[in-house]
């Protein structure tokens, strides 16, 4: 179960730069699914079965990584490799 974010903590983290194995087991973990289901091609809703409140957890917990997202950019997010790339882009800007 991911651990709760505390107030502030979202604005402390940097993004550190993750392979993408480092990626899936972090989403395997947060979706309490099998890793070996989180794959570039896989749709989140469809694939993995995240739900609203599923994907409320993901974006908390990728918010409290320090990642940007806005709710139009959530929407338009829709597979792990999409994730993934936006996170490769994020880390690569963070200071």
């Amino acid at each position: 179960m991911p651990r709760p974010i505390e107030p502030g903590q979202m604005a402390s983290r940097h993004l550190a730069p993750m392979s993408f194995e480092q990626f899936r087991a972090l989403v395997a973990d947060i979706l309490e699914v099998d890793a070996v289901k989180v794959t570039p091609e896989a749709y989140f809703v469809t694939d993995l079965g995240v739900d609203s409140v599923k994907l409320v957890e993901v974006v908390l917990q990728l918010q409290a990584m320090g990642l940007e997202l806005t709710p139009d950019l959530v929407w338009r997010i829709q597979t792990v490799g999409d994730a993934y790339r936006y996170y490769q882009e994020q880390a690569r800007r963070d200071p």
